[in-house]
C-alpha cells in the first residue's frame, strides 16, 4: 500500500470483511482406537468424576463496544474492528457507529499529530453528510487546527464531485472549479492527490475538453511549484494530461522500442491513418477492445490504416507471453527498462486510452474506442466491404444461433 493509499483506506472501512472475529471454542481430543471411557478403567464408582463444576465458557466479546484507552488503544481498536466481518447492514451500522465514538475518543484524548490525524479521517470518513463535513472542518479551524481543517474541507469536496457521477453534466463545472479553487489557495500536501484526480477526472467526463485542459492546467501548475519531490512529479504528470487533452489538431510523437526489434521509426506512419492505443494485458477493457482493432485492421490496413500499442506493462516477459499467445499483427512498443516515456509525456492515467492520427499526422480523436474507431476510419479513409467468407461465416452463425433459439423454445 503507498503512503497515499494509506490516507484514504478508511474510506472502505465498514465493507471490510476478511477475517473472522475469533471465538473460544473447546475442542475435544481424539480418542485412540481401542481406549475405554476413563470410568470403566477403574473399579471404584466415582472414578473419572470430579467435585468441580464445569467450566463456563467465556462470553463472546460484542466488537462494537468501545472500550476506554489512551488514543493508541482506541487506534487499535479501529484497526482490530476492520478485520471483523460484516454479515448485514445492521453490522455495518454498528461497525460505523463504533469508529465514529472511537475517533471521537481519540480527538478528545490529547493525541500527537500522528493520532490526531488518524483520528479526524476517521470521524470524517464516518460522517453521514457534506453538512456534517463542512461543520466538523469548521469546529477543527475554530480549535486551532488548520492544518486538519484544510484536510476534511478537501474531504467534503471529494464528496461532492463523487455525487456527480449521479448528477447531469451541465451541473459538474461549478464544483469542479470549487475543488481546483480550493487546491490553489495553499501548497498541496500529499492528502490533496486524490480531490486532484476525482476533479480532473470530473472535468473529462463533462464532455468539456477545453474545461478539462483548464482544470488540468491549474491543478499541475498548483502542484509542480511544490518543494516535495514526490508531490512537483505528480503535477508534471498532469501537466502531460494537459499536452494530451490540447493534440486535436496538432500533431503527436511517439517513442519507444519496437517489441523484439529496433526503436520505432514515428516518421514511416506519415501519410497513414494511425490508432495510438496506451493499453496493458492485465486491462481487461483493453483486451475487450482487441476483437474490434482486429476486424478494423483487417478491412482498413490495405487502405492506409496502422495500430501502434503502446504497453502500459511492467514486465516484458507478460507482454511477450501474451503477444505470442493472441497473436496480435500490429505493432508494440515498449521502453527500455518499463512502459514507453510517451505514457507520461502524454499523462496517461487510465487506460485504454485511443487516440486517432490523420494522414497528416495531427490527431483527429481522442477517444477512438469501440463503434467509434470505424466510423472515424469510414469518414477518414471511406468506406469498406467486408470479405464476402467473412459475411457468410457471419451469417451462418446467426442462422445457428436463431435454430438453436428456436429448438430451445
Amino acid at each position: 500500500m503507498s503512503c497515499l493509499q494509506k490516507r484514504v483506506w478508511l474510506a472502505s472501512l465498514v465493507l471490510a470483511a476478511v477475517v473472522a472475529w475469533p471465538v473460544a471454542a473447546a475442542e475435544d481430543k481424539p480418542k485412540e482406537s481401542g481406549d475405554k471411557p476413563a470410568a470403566e478403567k477403574s473399579d471404584k464408582p466415582d472414578a473419572g468424576k470430579t467435585d468441580k463444576p464445569d467450566a463456563e465458557k467465556p462470553a463472546e466479546k460484542d466488537p462494537f463496544v468501545v472500550p476506554e484507552g489512551s488514543p493508541k488503544e482506541l487506534i487499535d481498536y479501529i484497526k482490530g474492528l476492520n478485520r471483523t466481518p460484516l454479515q448485514n447492514l445492521e453490522m455495518m451500522k454498528k461497525a460505523r457507529k463504533a469508529v465514529l465514538e472511537a475517533a471521537e475518543k481519540i480527538l478528545a484524548g490529547k493525541p500527537n499529530n500522528e493520532e490526531m490525524e488518524f483520528g479526524v479521517q476517521a470521524k470524517m470518513n464516518m460522517l453521514d453528510s457534506s453538512e456534517q463535513i463542512d461543520d466538523f472542518a469548521a469546529q477543527l479551524k475554530k480549535d486551532g487546527h488548520e492544518k486538519f481543517a484544510r484536510l476534511v474541507r478537501g474531504h467534503s469536496l471529494q464528496v461532492q464531485l463523487r455525487k456527480l457521477t449521479m448528477g447531469k453534466r451541465e451541473n459538474m463545472k461549478k464544483p469542479i472549479e470549487e475543488a481546483v479553487k480550493f487546491l490553489e489557495e495553499a501548497p498541496p500536501q500529499g492528502s490533496d492527490i486524490g480531490l486532484a484526480l476525482m476533479a480532473g477526472r470530473m472535468s473529462e467526463m463533462s464532455g468539456d475538453n477545453d474545461l478539462a485542459a483548464k482544470t488540468y492546467g491549474s491543478l499541475s501548475k498548483a502542484f509542480a511549484a511544490s518543494e516535495d519531490k514526490r508531490i512537483a512529479e505528480f503535477g508534471k504528470t498532469l501537466e502531460g494530461v494537459v499536452r494530451r487533452l490540447t493534440l486535436l489538431g496538432n500533431k503527436m510523437t511517439v517513442e519507444g522500442k519496437v517489441v523484439g526489434g529496433e526503436a520505432l521509426d514515428w516518421s514511416k506512419y506519415l501519410g497513414k491513418v494511425v490508432l495510438v492505443d496506451f493499453w496493458a494485458t492485465w486491462c481487461g477493457p483493453c483486451v475487450a477492445e482487441i476483437p474490434n482493432m482486429t476486424k478494423c485492421y483487417e478491412l482498413y490496413r490495405d487502405k492506409g490504416f496502422e495500430i501502434v500499442g503502446l504497453s502500459c506493462d511492467r514486465n516484458l516477459d507478460d507482454l511477450e507471453k501474451f503477444l505470442k499467445e493472441k497473436k496480435i499483427p500490429w505493432t508494440i512498443v515498449y521502453g527500455e527498462n518499463g512502459p514507453s516515456p510517451t505514457v507520461a509525456y502524454y499523462g496517461v492515467m487510465g487506460i485504454p486510452t485511443m487516440i486517432l492520427v490523420g494522414k497528416d499526422g495531427n490527431v483527429v480523436s481522442l477517444s477512438a474506442r469501440g463503434p467509434q474507431l470505424r466510423k472515424k476510419l469510414e469518414k477518414l479513409l471511406g468506406p469498406v466491404e467486408e470479405k464476402k467468407e467473412a459475411k457468410e461465416g457471419e451469417e451462418k452463425g446467426k442462422d445457428d444461433k436463431d435454430q438453436k433459439e428456436a429448438a430451445e423454445k
